[in-house]
């Protein structure tokens, strides 16, 4: 997967997520914390009532994401909470995980609660989880009001019944702007295509030493991401591509060729300044005040957190998100999502009800309010606020609010074929750099596809 291997290389760099995790079969993301303070909009716990058995119980919980110390205070407060009940923790490196966890499913080891990545993992570890409609309908019936439904829906179709719950989601690409500089040149965020040349046209008019867009160009993962979002401004391509077999030489994805090509004909993105940037640079070009916009996925929502900027030497005052404007009139700004990880309970439990207590906390209780107050995992559950002590400016608000609109309500899923995405990737670059047509540039991408190294399943 290649989110793993984005894993490794994001993890050197800061404590990401604020809305995710390890994502299974995604081609990036990151997790980590600041020490911030629970949601002061916190789910009623009526339904997590302690453990019922008058005898202590342990529950072995296994996961992979976010880490032990994020952890920490989330599991003192379940047990606090939950007389009664303890949690013995155990925290693996993600690819430990994908070995180790299955293996312990399928010797019946006595584990109560795991965590699930998705993509490959949940068909082949189904076998082994309990079904959770029964637990789910005697402990939070009305579940599916407090969630997204679209974050359910991925969930039932990831498995045949409902053998996980969805704890958090991942999404890109978005577009994180320093107020600090619209300030200087007198423009607001922008919210169309016209308003976002406009910034880069000031820029280059006022001879600025700042570059318009940072982007990971030299990345071609970086691309295909960018590409799928302009895609999904006009149509669910992707999800007609990845499950139902559309090609990609048709009309639809050679426009979002094109739409990539004019962010670079317009100058809103200068191929000069960006094509030999890879992750790294082209987010430190963003966090030392270097450039109006970052182009990224929601795991770098902690720029938004003044305390998270200070602690990282980010010498930005003011950080908001917009999604990456329209660029055909008839489009809708829009991201792709997809829920990025779940607990589920194996068969071997001996403490099913506990451990549903503990999952119950982690989905839709304080627990989750506490994660996503971390910015550890991008909450599925709705009507979720930071508490206000987190969120510092009304741009941080409004940038928070506008990602979780973005994320709860995708045009498609973000449930990536990562093999391909390189190699498309690497399509668009030879179109940027080498002046390949957008045409010929899906034709290209289509006729890779179909040599069948790289199968949608």
């Amino acid at each position: 997967m290649k989110s793993q291997k984005t894993i490794a290389m994001l993890s050197t760099i800061a404590a990401f997520a604020m809305l995710t995790a390890a994502c299974g079969n995604s081609n990036d993301n990151g997790a980590s914390s600041s020490n911030a303070p629970a949601s002061s909009t916190e789910a009623s716990e009526t339904a997590s009532a302690p453990a019922s058995s008058q005898e202590p119980v342990t529950l072995k919980f296994w996961t992979w994401n976010p880490s032990a110390d994020i952890y920490k205070p989330v599991i003192e407060k379940f047990e606090q909470t939950h007389p009664g009940i303890k949690v013995d923790l155990t925290v693996m490196e993600s690819k430990d995980f994908q070995t180790k966890m299955p293996l312990a499913l399928s010797t019946k080891e006595e584990l109560d609660v795991v965590g699930v990545q998705t993509g490959a993992m949940p068909r082949q570890i189904q076998a082994d989880l309990l079904p959770l409609e029964d637990l789910l309908a005697g402990l939070r019936p009305d579940w599916e009001t407090v969630i997204s439904a679209n974050s359910v829906a991925q969930t039932k179709a990831q498995a045949d019944g409902l053998k996980f719950l969805p704890m958090a989601s991942v999404g890109s690409m978005v577009m994180y702007y320093n107020k600090d500089i619209l300030d200087e040149l007198g423009l607001p965020a922008p919210k169309t295509y016209a308003e976002l040349k406009a910034v880069s046209d000031k820029l280059r008019d006022t001879k600025s030493d700042k570059v318009s867009v940072a982007v990971g160009g030299k990345d071609a993962w970086i691309l295909d991401e960018v590409a799928w979002t302009i895609a999904g401004q006009q149509s669910d391509l992707f999800n007609q591509w990845r499950y139902n077999g559309k090609k990609l030489d048709g009309p639809e994805y050679t426009q979002a060729a094109a739409g990539l090509e004019k962010l670079f004909a317009d100058g809103i993105i200068n191929k000069d300044d960006v094509m030999d940037m890879d992750y790294t640079s082209s987010r430190n070009a963003f966090t030392s005040g270097l450039a109006a916009f970052f182009i990224q996925g929601n795991w770098e929502a902690n720029l938004l957190l003044e305390s998270f900027r200070k602690a990282n030497q980010v010498s930005i005052n003011d950080v908001g998100v917009i999604p990456i404007p329209a660029i055909e009139p008839n489009g809708k700004p829009s991201i792709r999502s997809f829920i990025d990880q779940g607990v589920g309970i194996p068969a071997s439990s001996k403490h099913p009800k506990e451990a549903m207590q503990l999952i119950d906390f982690l989905v839709f209780g304080e627990g989750n309010d506490m994660l996503t107050s971390a910015f550890a995992i991008a909450t599925n559950k709705t009507g979720f606020t930071p508490d206000a002590s987190l969120l510092t400016t009304p741009t941080a608000q409004e940038g928070y609010k506008t990602l979780s609109d973005l994320m709860n309500n995708p045009t498609a899923d973000r449930n990536n074929n990562s093999p391909f995405s390189d190699v498309t990737g690497q399509q668009l670059q030879k179109m940027i750099i080498g002046n390949q047509s957008p045409e010929d540039t899906a034709k290209a991408v289509q006729k890779e596809f179909e040599t069948g190294k790289y199968p949608n399943n």
